[in-house]
């Protein structure tokens, strides 16, 4: 006679908690925190470095053993220094919470030194020091560990950097870490996350999968500015394998989706200006891109926009525009502000402008420089296509023509969005 076994209980929640992965904490460099001496000189680009190890040496030492970790006289050591440092007032603060952890790191409030590293980390951003807003954001994570918000931002930032293996181990983190907390913003901003990176490597199924399950856990759980997103993301992802389409759907669907305020908007008419572009459809392109110029004077993706007005005019043979558009993109470029995530994209769209106008010696010399930058980031598909029409750059004997002709675009879609970013808003300014 077989014997009944006992059922077991349900294993409790603590139980099934997934554990959270190990995220890594550096790229390529040897010391950590060091590439904030190459962001910001001197002696306050010392006290920052300084400030980050402090947090990370505090962070990742057990509780029972931090009382120890600091000498008496470092915190107030540290508070002098910083008398004699040319540091702006909104680094004094932060700068001193972490001077009293200097002091007292067995008693410092964890909250108070979590915002002085997101506030130091924020200035860094802002003042486009990406590597040392992500050093004192990571310092913040670590700090913190049961945060999928602090976790998605290290990812975000790590990404802007090309630092895509440290990215991936962040995301996913912050994956975990939100769905153990039924923290569902975080949750569906890391796929988000996790899906432009796969964009980004040129992984295009991967990234249509991860996109959808973003779009599915934002729609189940009502993130009204995800679920929009999501739609973005995945226009982008048919943009990259050439859709036609079904890629204006998207379109459609996430210009809907979003409030009409909202600043991604501008990057979504971006996108569908440069989609057109690659179509063939010069027309609507540069429409989009003409409405985008007053509203993105202050973004990332300003030069961004010149790159399109390049290409769409060459692409229509209005010379007068495209040297407009190419000499205000040598203007932006060439101020140390500009994130170098846009160069690429930017000097690719002016060397298509210039091939499609016939200038095949700016298209070479354009396209050289984009593949040289792309390649520095680890950008594969900016790379290839840089090579391949710096390549028919120097074949061409004769004016080439445009890359395609002239493709009609639905005039109501265009005009759809030429009516939202003409529309009074208040600018904000979103990261790209």
């Amino acid at each position: 006679m077989r014997t009944r076994q006992r059922s077991r209980p349900a294993p409790s929640r603590s139980d099934r908690r997934q554990r959270v992965p190990p995220a890594l904490t550096r790229g390529s460099e040897r010391v950590a925190a060091i590439s904030i001496l190459d962001e910001i000189p001197g002696d306050l680009g010392l006290v920052l470095w300084r400030s980050a190890r402090n947090v990370l040496l505090w962070a990742e030492t057990p509780p029972s053993s931090r009382g120890e970790l600091f000498t008496g006289e470092a915190g107030a050591g540290r508070v002098q220094l910083l008398a004699h440092v040319n540091a702006e007032p909104e680094l004094r603060a932060p700068l001193l919470v972490i001077a009293n952890l200097l002091a007292r790191p067995a008693t410092v409030g964890l909250l108070r030194l979590v915002n002085a590293c997101r506030r130091i980390a924020l200035w860094a951003e802002q003042r486009g020091a990406l590597a040392t807003a992500l050093e004192f954001l990571q310092a913040a994570s670590l700090a913190s560990p049961d945060s999928a918000s602090l976790a998605f931002g290290v990812g975000r930032l790590a990404r802007r950097l090309a630092d895509y293996d440290r990215a991936e181990s962040w995301y996913t983190r912050a994956v975990v870490q939100a769905r153990e907390n039924q923290d569902w913003r975080s949750y569906a901003s890391a796929l988000a996350g996790i899906g432009n990176l796969h964009l980004q490597r040129g992984n295009y199924p991967a990234a249509k999968r991860v996109h959808l399950r973003c779009l599915h856990a934002a729609t189940r759980h009502r993130v009204q500015e995800l679920v929009a997103a999501a739609y973005h993301n995945l226009f982008d992802v048919e943009v990259e394998t050439h859709a036609g389409a079904e890629a204006e759907i998207l379109a459609e669907q996430a210009l809907a989706a979003y409030e009409p305020h909202n600043p991604a908007l501008r990057f979504l008419a971006y996108d569908l200006a440069f989609h057109w572009n690659l179509r063939g459809s010069f027309a609507g392109a540069l429409k989009i891109a003409r409405a985008l110029e007053p509203v993105v004077e202050d973004l990332p993706i300003a030069p961004l926009v010149q790159g399109l007005i390049a290409r769409a005019a060459g692409g229509l043979g209005d010379w007068n525009a495209y040297a407009v558009a190419v000499s205000r993109v040598d203007d932006l470029l060439s101020d140390p502000a500009v994130p170098e995530e846009t160069a690429a994209r930017t000097l690719l769209g002016v060397a298509h402008g210039a091939f499609n106008i016939g200038d095949t010696r700016s298209a070479a010399r354009y396209a050289e420089e984009a593949m040289s930058i792309a390649r520095k980031r680890s950008e594969g598909r900016v790379a290839l296509e840089a090579e391949a029409l710096m390549e028919a750059a120097g074949r061409a004997s004769a004016k080439p023509g445009p890359e395609k002709a002239e493709v009609a675009v639905a005039p109501r879609l265009a005009d759809q969005f030429v009516h939202v970013l003409s529309a009074p808003r208040a600018r904000v300014a979103a990261g790209v």
